[in-house]
């Protein structure tokens, strides 16, 4: 049988995007051609490597002039010229995406949004909301990264519309094979942060938890933070108010290697933030064994956390839960055992085979 032709388009593509298009080009009733707008991305410095067994289009190349009122006319002409049955968009808000969606759409050729926003993810406008669903308007289907999504989809317009999920996901086995299983002792473990030290990481919060739970801790762990950002300054003044700055470590940005290797070795990822569409260091962690502290409001509670049995679910606003799951995991090693061997075991719910899955049931057959 011909295998569908679809084409996946993303701003830029970096390792998560690699995973996805990798696994559904590895599928032989599926045939992929992977679109990135710009060469390098404007927020993450990630490894832009080459995709194994995947045509690749770049519209703008690293150094060259981006002129959005062209991106459109562009990402149109190398859709068109793959011949696709189906074509996979992300960045629905962007006006050139929209522009190209419409265009394709009116062409004929079946439109699918990749998208992982929430109702919770900030105060909404009804006129906004309004905007957004024709926005969505030209797109036949959806690929949802999470239960939350899913509902806000069909808020959105999308009852009769096809919506799956399964957008958010990682290679859950590569993951796994970074690193291999710690000889760390439960009592050496430490609380580990993994985040751009921004705002809406809420890691003052995470800052306060700590050291309340320092006051009763059984074992003497540090708080290992693994990432950069304009908060350093201001959050290494806290741990030095807070009376904890000779237990915090800013060890700044790690490479993929690194935090895997730290994952394995920490007892706990601490992960409260405040506004999170999905959140992918769930799943590095789940995939590492490592049980997670973990906020509501992220998409990836949806489908991945069993609360008090691969992880904790905490008000982000309010300390007390974050620290009474740190005394739990401080003090029973065996609770913390029985956390670390679920969290691998349940990580397959956030492996790439939910995306092939889901991209299989949105494609439009050739």
């Amino acid at each position: 049988m011909k295998p569908i032709r679809v084409v996946f388009a993303w701003e830029n593509l970096g390792p998560s995007h690699f995973d996805r298009i990798e696994a559904c080009a590895a599928d032989p009733a599926l045939e992929v051609t992977a679109i990135e707008f710009f060469e390098t991305s404007r927020v993450y410095d990630w490894d832009s490597a080459a995709i194994v067994g995947v045509r690749r289009i770049t519209l703008y190349r690293a150094g060259q002039a981006q002129r959005y009122p062209l991106l459109a006319w562009r990402l149109i002409v190398a859709c068109l010229k793959q011949r696709p049955d189906s074509i996979f968009l992300c960045h629905y808000n962007l006006p050139p995406v929209f522009l190209a969606a419409l265009v394709l759409r009116l062409l004929g050729i079946h439109t699918v949004t990749m998208i992982d926003s929430k109702f919770d993810d900030m105060d909404r406008s009804i006129w906004r909301e309004v905007l957004k669903a024709l926005l969505l308007a030209p797109y036949s289907g959806a690929m949802a990264g999470s239960r939350r999504t899913d509902e806000y989809l069909r808020f959105l317009g999308f009852r009769r519309r096809t919506v799956v999920q399964g957008f958010d996901t990682l290679d859950v086995a590569r993951i796994a094979a970074r690193a291999p299983v710690s000889a760390v002792p439960h009592a050496q473990r430490d609380f580990l942060v993994v985040a751009r030290l921004i705002r809406e990481k809420n890691l003052e919060f995470a800052m306060r938890a700590f050291a309340e739970w320092r006051q009763q801790a059984v074992h003497d762990r540090a708080l290992r933070i693994l990432g950069a950002g304009p908060l350093e300054a201001p959050l290494r003044a806290l741990a030095a108010e807070l009376g904890v700055a000779d237990a915090v470590r800013f060890e700044g940005t790690a490479t993929p290697d690194q935090v895997a290797q730290a994952m394995r070795d920490a007892l706990a990822l601490v992960f409260p933030s405040v506004q999170e569409t999905y959140g992918f260091v769930v799943i590095e962690a789940l995939a590492l064994g490592l049980p997670v502290l973990i906020s509501t409001k992220p998409g990836a509670v949806d489908d991945l956390i069993d609360n008090g049995v691969n992880g904790w679910l905490v008000d982000p606003w309010r300390p007390a839960g974050l620290v009474a799951a740190m005394a739990l995991l401080d003090r029973d090693e065996a609770a913390w055992r029985a956390a670390s061997i679920t969290a691998s075991a349940t990580s397959e719910r956030g492996d790439v085979r939910h995306f092939v899955s889901a991209t299989q049931a949105l494609a439009q057959p050739a």
